[in-house]
């Protein structure tokens, strides 16, 4: 049965597969999409000097559809109770800002990487804003998928997630003030956003408790860290890990934010699954703050040491070599005067103890044979010798 209109109320929901998800991106998610571009168009005008940096653009249209989904956000809550706040804190107000940012992500690719689309490009993806806007209530919607739509919601959700990462990173890759010594402390950005959704989990027992009885209050506790935690922790996770590269535009891939590995025991003939999520889990904050200064390289081993001692170093580039593996060109010095001197690659240590009394990172210093290795991106840590496990302290603490 093909989509039907009626009089100036445009489409309604029929049970037609075709009607239903024309109507959830045209009458939904084209007309919400377009409500939260107005604020944006308005204060772009206003304030154009601003705007001089992709992120601008993404931060700016993301308060907008933050604001949109808070009111809508308060009727559903007026409607359905305190039972829907958790869901709606991260499904609802997460995605209506990656569906806005898509807006912003056409506006960035033909301000900033100057696209051969020309305008064309902010037109398709402000229709793939409503497109995804479409494909996320469909699900919700669609009378025969009403029993399992929120499972597909929630999958595509999750790959949103990644499209998301992408976009924030590529915004952050290209700002005109970008600098390798400005990192974003990701530990800080999770445990932040950790405490602010406990904060609104706290709130959604006392009313479930107010309205339903305290035994219904801890019984959607329990189903708020299973489920909802599940989704709250893979998405700030996510959304705080980025490959900052200058001038790196990332393609989208769709994929899940997160992939099922099998880790094997070898005490045992059992293969053991566990979840790792993707992105950079390294917080580089740690080793970028001596980015183009000097500081003190330090022997990890007193006894079993190449280096010797402590030794003055100056970081001078970061380096990317395969898979986009980051590492640190720095100058070793030998003597006082800073006229003998010897170059090495620093590569962060990942696994297991890569800090020093929770302050000073671990890295593995490299020798470098021949300085052309490092421009050859094919190459990895495998092209260097190993010297040692040494760690970065700043100069003045010696």
């Amino acid at each position: 049965m093909p989509f039907v209109f009626l009089g100036n109320h445009g489409l309604e929901l029929n049970g037609n597969p075709i009607n239903d998800f024309i109507f959830t991106s045209i009458q939904v998610g084209m007309l919400e999409e377009f409500a939260k571009l107005i604020p944006f168009l308005i204060i772009l005008t206003l304030f154009r000097k601003q705007f001089n940096e992709p992120i601008d653009y993404l931060a700016f249209i993301c308060f907008s559809a933050l604001g949109f989904s808070a009111v809508e956000n308060v009727m559903y809550f007026y409607k359905h109770g305190a039972q829907i706040i958790n869901g709606r804190a991260i499904l609802s107000t997460v995605g209506h800002m990656f569906d806005t940012a898509l807006i912003a992500y056409g506006i960035i690719l033909f301000h900033f990487k100057k696209s051969k689309l020309g305008f064309g490009i902010v037109v398709i993806f402000f229709f793939l804003a409503a497109l995804s806007h479409g494909i996320y209530d469909f699900w919700l919607m669609f009378e025969y998928t009403k029993d399992f739509g929120i499972f597909i919601t929630i999958i595509y959700f999750l790959i949103t997630i990644s499209l998301f990462a992408t976009i924030l990173n590529n915004a952050l890759n290209n700002s005109h003030f970008f600098t390798y010594k400005k990192v974003i402390d990701s530990t800080k950005v999770v445990s932040r956003l950790l405490i602010y959704y406990g904060i609104v989990f706290l709130l959604q027992i006392i009313f479930v408790s107010i309205e339903e009885g305290i035994q219904f209050g801890i019984s959607s506790l329990l189903y708020a860290i299973l489920f909802t935690g599940f989704i709250i922790v893979v998405t700030i996770a996510r959304l705080s890990r980025f490959k900052l590269i200058q001038h790196r535009w990332h393609k989208f891939k769709f994929e899940l934010p997160f992939s099922i590995v099998s880790n094997s025991n070898f005490s045992s003939s059992r293969n053991r699954l566990r979840i790792v999520l993707k992105g950079d889990s390294y917080n580089e904050v740690h080793l970028t703050k001596f980015y183009q200064e000097d500081f003190y390289l330090t022997p990890v081993s007193k006894t079993k040491t190449i280096l010797g001692d402590t030794k003055l170093a100056h970081m001078e580039r970061k380096v990317f070599l395969k898979n986009d593996e980051s590492y640190f060109l720095v100058k070793v010095f030998h003597d006082t005067n800073r006229i003998h001197h010897d170059s090495y690659l620093l590569m962060p240590k990942k696994s297991n103890q890569n800090m020093i009394n929770d302050k000073y990172p671990i890295v593995a210093v490299l020798k470098i044979v021949n300085l052309f290795d490092l421009e050859n991106a094919n190459n990895d840590h495998t092209k260097f010798r190993f010297v040692e496990w040494a760690f970065a302290r700043p100069k003045i603490n010696i």
